[in-house]
């Protein structure tokens, strides 16, 4: 069986494909992201977009990774700021990279093929997150942590993504939160000590 000729991938063609889908994807959502549709966007053929990927789930998947690559760099020059800690929550808050990744998380529930790629992000997102905690854990003498900074990091980002999406309702009233937020995290020495005084118990109480 011969393979058929596939595009190359420094094409400057098939990045104005990616390009576009990521547009497409963010403001309509990863169901409208057709064939059709994404090479009228893109003002190119239709034939164009299995010319450069053999099908939409390859499309999707070299997007996931370019959009990541991107993203995980950000993160690592965050971390060489001193305020890196809030410098690492504005970013899990921005509400562009926030809606792109719940666009990706709704088709991995309809393209299982998603899965194992977003699994390998999250963890890595997560390490370079944990790191970032690590750091200002030891700024402030915190030897032992009641929460370890992979625990931490979670929270940090499942509460970021969750005020990304929320101030598409009421943009004032998450940007408030996400203000009281920063300035906890900008004392975070003094923030971490406080929280961590809350015996356990109380939690279970509760």
């Amino acid at each position: 069986m011969v393979n058929r000729r596939i595009g190359k991938e420094n094409s400057e063609t098939r990045q104005v494909l990616l390009s576009a889908a990521e547009r497409l994807m963010r403001e309509e959502g990863y169901a409208e992201v057709t064939s059709r549709k994404l090479a009228r966007y893109a003002g190119l053929k239709p034939q164009l977009v299995h010319y450069y990927f053999r099908t939409m789930d390859e499309l999707f998947e070299t997007l996931f990774h370019q959009v990541t690559e991107k993203y995980l760099a950000a993160m690592k020059e965050v971390a060489q700021h001193d305020d890196a800690l809030v410098r690492m929550f504005q970013l899990s808050c921005d509400t562009t990279s926030a809606a792109l990744h719940l666009e990706f998380l709704s088709l991995a529930n309809h393209r299982k093929s998603m899965h194992a790629i977003i699994a390998e992000f999250a963890a890595e997102l997560n390490r370079i997150e944990a790191g970032i905690i690590r750091e200002a854990m030891q700024r402030q003498g915190i030897e032992t942590p009641e929460v370890t900074p992979e625990e931490l990091a979670t929270i940090l980002e499942t509460v970021a993504r969750g005020l990304a999406f929320g101030s598409r309702i009421n943009a004032q009233r998450f940007q408030n939160a996400r203000n009281v937020l920063t300035g906890w995290l900008d004392k975070f020495g003094i923030t971490y000590r406080r929280l961590s005084s809350i015996p356990r118990a109380e939690f279970h109480e509760a």
